[in-house]
């Protein structure tokens, strides 16, 4: 803040600092005010790197995207200030105290969070299905007998019977002011239906209509209902994968279970399998033996000790029952004694205890969403800048090897070349008649000379660029990488690769200037006409007119290399930086949220133990007991 304030002193004597800079001191303070200011002051005509003010202006209003906090958080100069960015795009805390406004929250947060956005209509259905009445899925094996149960419970004929298998859907009991159905597909839309279409519907439906199907809801107005709405699902052992994965859902997403047994074919496997994952899930099942009607007292009593043996410690209680004995008698105006025990059990188990049940199947939907959203937000993998730092370093000390090793191998293949060249001229040149005469060549050996020159030092250079080029990849290892921010990322390998082609085609240039431009026209001007012709001495003039790979190439090249490796760490670093930033936004707007709800659920979870273990007394109960004899 010292140095904000400094900041704007200068700024009132005419000499501010850059608008850079001056972002980088209003983060650094948390300065809301500043950052404000700085956004409404117009942009000088010069004022060092333009600072993010679209980035700015969105986080100053409360509207930044992810990629606009990165932005602006790159202006920070620490942890402490990129962590003042980030947060200002954290979500409100979830309520700590109130269920409704847990399962709210959890909707809010999935709907604005993209990574969660495949969560937000499971969490919107749990929002409300929390103030509807209490949800009872109806389940079971194909054929035992579940919508006839429905019926019987009800006693009326709501639930359909006699759809096929591939046909079948998953139905929803609903109060309603009137009789009807609503109709909703996979694809969100809906269609509606009179008292006298339902039926029809469902019993005429084709294959390919029924997989459309997400759920019908059908509506009656029976008072039954308006403690109740009980979902009438297809069998689990032969429906469409599309109808059993939406009925697999209500052995989580119902408040209770009613688990139809078929007295022909109970406990079997598959119920097995089904009802494990309904008591993992937490969920209350009271199990319902059917079509006793056609069985002896010893064969039900028989069938009884199977279902208890086989699931028994998967369900609370289960009740002998025929569903058309029962609808029979409710049709009459009475009531079985059968119906009587069902009647007396699901008061007991399930509709006396509503608002337990009700509670328990919301924090169990929360516990989900906090664990599927983990599961749909794995942390990153953290970048091994170290070892991509180390290997840029490697780089660096090859080349930097390789460079001091051709400074004398080039040399030396240059000078090897104009030896080899004074032998040539020493073959070709006419020596002088007399004493004071001169040796002679024509235009034709200056020509020879030069084209044998410029060949030799290119084949000199060209070895060169082969082992500097070799070292940039020697045996595999790793390319560090140079990030031009807002283009395709370069490596640095690539960047030395171009850095030595552009040096060499330099020095050839040069080189060629060299030779062509005038040393060898020299050379016979000045030199030959009076030297000794033996090889060393006209190697020793030639070469005092060679060109010079230090100066027009290693030293230059070396720069340029090292200027490489500066920008490959820098661009490193700018890496890590937003690493470090994405890092803190996934915290603010994911890590801290997802635990404070699983907080939340947790205070929540114990309060509502209590409810659930009171409950728990009526479960051993005499009625029970008796069953279970």
């Amino acid at each position: 803040r010292e140095a904000l304030a400094v900041a704007r002193r200068e700024a009132e004597v005419g000499a501010a600092p850059a608008a850079s800079a001056q972002l980088a001191l209003a983060l650094a303070a948390h300065d809301r005010e500043a950052l404000a200011a700085l956004e409404a002051a117009p942009a000088p005509a010069a004022d060092g790197a333009p600072i993010p003010r679209a980035a700015l202006r969105a986080f100053l209003a409360g509207t930044a995207s992810d990629e606009e906090l990165v932005d602006l958080a790159r202006s920070a100069p620490d942890e402490a200030a990129r962590r003042f960015v980030v947060a200002g795009g954290a979500p409100v805390p979830p309520p700590g105290a109130s269920l409704v406004g847990l399962l709210g929250w959890a909707h809010a947060f999935a709907s604005r969070t993209p990574a969660l956005l495949a969560l937000a209509p499971a969490a919107g259905r749990a929002l409300e299905a929390f103030d509807r009445p209490l949800l009872v899925a109806v389940m079971g094996e194909f054929n035992a007998g579940k919508s006839s149960v429905v019926n019987a419970l009800v006693g009326e004929e709501v639930a359909p019977t006699g759809v096929t298998p591939t046909t079948a859907t998953v139905n929803v009991l609903r109060h309603g002011e009137a009789s009807g159905a609503r109709v909703v597909y996979h694809d969100g839309t809906t269609r509606e239906l009179g008292a006298a279409s339902v039926s029809p519907f469902l019993r005429e439906l084709s294959d390919a209509q029924a997989a459309a199907v997400r759920v019908v809801e059908i509506f009656h107005p029976l008072e039954a209902l308006r403690r109740v709405e009980i979902v009438d699902t297809p069998g689990l052992n032969s429906i469409r994968p599309e109808h059993e994965r939406v009925a697999r859902g209500f052995l989580v997403d119902a408040d209770a279970l009613v688990w139809v047994f078929a007295i022909g074919q109970a406990a079997k496997a598959s119920e097995k399998e089904a009802l494990a994952l309904a008591h993992a899930a937490g969920k209350h099942v009271l199990g319902v033996l059917n079509k006793v009607d056609g069985a002896s007292e010893d064969d039900v009593r028989a069938v009884m000790r199977h279902v208890l043996g086989g699931v028994g410690s998967l369900v609370e209680e289960i009740v002998p029952f025929s569903a058309t004995r029962a609808l029979a008698a409710r049709r009459a105006g009475a009531l079985d004694d059968a119906a009587r025990t069902l009647e007396s059990a699901l008061e007991r188990r399930f509709f006396g205890h509503a608002r337990a049940h009700k509670r328990a199947t919301a924090l169990a939907a929360l516990q989900r969403f906090v664990a599927a959203a983990r599961a749909a937000t794995p942390p990153p993998d953290a970048p091994a800048f170290a070892a991509r730092r180390a290997a840029l370093d490697t780089l660096d000390e090859r080349l930097r090897g390789a460079l001091a090793h051709e400074r004398v191998a080039l040399r030396a293949r240059i000078d090897e070349a104009y030896r080899v060249a004074a032998f040539e001229v020493r073959d070709f040149v006419r020596p002088r008649a007399w004493p004071f005469g001169e040796h002679r060549a024509d235009s034709a050996d200056v020509s020879f000379l030069v084209e044998l020159l410029e060949d030799a030092v290119e084949r000199a250079t060209e070895v060169t660029r082969a082992t500097l080029r070799e070292t940039l990849v020697p045996g595999g290892v790793a390319r560090a990488p140079v990030e031009a921010r807002g283009g395709a990322p370069v490596v640095a390998s690539d960047a030395a690769g171009r850095a030595i082609d552009t040096a060499i085609a330099r020095f050839g240039a040069y080189a060629h200037g060299v030779v062509e431009g005038g040393a060898v026209a020299e050379f016979f001007r000045s030199d030959l006409p009076r030297i000794e012709l033996d090889a060393l001495a006209i190697r020793n003039a030639l070469a005092r007119r060679a060109p010079d790979p230090e100066r027009a190439l290693f030293a230059p090249l070396a720069r340029e290399l090292a200027e490489v490796v500066r920008r490959g760490h820098a661009a490193l670093d700018e890496e890590e930086t937003e690493a470090d930033i994405r890092l803190l936004l996934r915290e603010e707007r994911l890590v801290r949220p997802l635990a404070a709800l699983e907080r939340a659920v947790v205070d929540l979870g114990g309060s509502a133990e209590g409810e659930l273990g009171a409950n728990a007394e009526g479960q051993l109960g005499a009625g029970g007991e008796e069953a279970r004899r």
